[in-house]
C-alpha cells in the first residue's frame, strides 16, 4: 500500500512540474556585466567601465571598422573586455533610426569563462541568484530566460520572439534578434523597387 502511495504522490509531484506555467521574463531588462540590450556603445562603454572597475582603454575595440549602411559612416561592431581570466564580449548593430550621434546599439552580450567545475558551478549559482527562476532550460546544465519561453522543458525559447539570455556551462548569452532583423528589413527595404517590365 505505500509502495501505491508513494508512486501517486510522485505522479502529482512530477505532472505539477510539467505542466507548470513556464516562467515569462523580459530578459531586456537584464545586463550582464552592466551592459543591456539597446544600449548605445557610449552607454555601453561607460557600464561596462564602471562595473568591472576599467579604464576605456582596456577595451578591444575592433580594429577594422565596418561600414554603417544606415549612416554611410564606418564603426566598430564590437568590443571585448577581459578581466580576472573572462571576457565579455559586447557586438553592436546599426541603428535603423538614423542618430549620427549614437548610430550603434547593443545587440549581444557574450560573457565566458575558461571551463573548470567550479566555474560552472559559481556561474550558475550566480545567474540564478541574479536573474532569478529560469522560464526554460534542463536543470543543472542549461537554462534560459525569456517573454515567450516553450511549454514544454528543456525546449528553451521560441526563437526571434524578444530578448533572451542563456546560460550554459561557464557562458551566458543574452541577446535579440529583433535588431538584426530590423538592419535585414532596412537593407531589403532599399533594395526594393516597383517591377517596370
Amino acid at each position: 500500500m505505500r509502495v501505491v502511495q508513494g508512486i501517486v504522490v510522485l505522479f502529482v509531484l512530477v505532472s505539477n512540474y510539467s505542466f507548470a506555467e513556464p516562467r515569462s521574463v523580459d530578459a531586456g531588462e537584464f545586463d550582464i556585466a552592466g551592459v543591456k540590450l539597446g544600449m548605445s556603445l557610449k552607454d555601453a562603454v561607460a557600464a561596462i567601465t564602471a562595473k568591472l572597475d576599467i579604464k576605456k582603454g582596456e577595451i578591444e575595440f575592433e580594429k577594422f571598422l565596418r561600414p554603417n549602411p544606415v549612416t554611410k559612416t564606418k564603426e566598430p561592431y564590437y568590443f571585448i573586455v577581459k578581466k580576472s581570466g573572462a571576457s565579455i564580449t559586447v557586438h553592436m548593430q546599426p541603428k535603423v533610426s538614423r542618430d549620427i550621434e549614437d548610430p550603434m546599439l547593443v545587440s549581444l552580450v557574450i560573457y565566458e569563462q575558461p571551463w573548470t567545475q567550479e566555474n560552472v558551478r559559481a556561474m550558475k549559482n550566480m545567474a540564478l541568484e541574479k536573474y532569478g527562476e529560469p522560464s526554460n532550460g534542463v536543470v543543472g546544465s542549461s537554462y534560459q530566460w525569456c517573454g515567450k519561453p516553450h511549454s514544454n522543458p528543456g525546449f528553451g525559447c521560441f526563437e526571434f520572439k524578444g530578448a533572451k539570455l542563456e546560460y550554459s556551462g561557464t557562458k551566458l548569452q543574452l541577446t535579440n534578434f529583433i535588431y538584426q532583423q530590423a538592419v535585414i528589413d532596412f537593407m531589403n527595404k532599399r533594395i526594393t523597387s516597383k517591377p517596370m517590365f
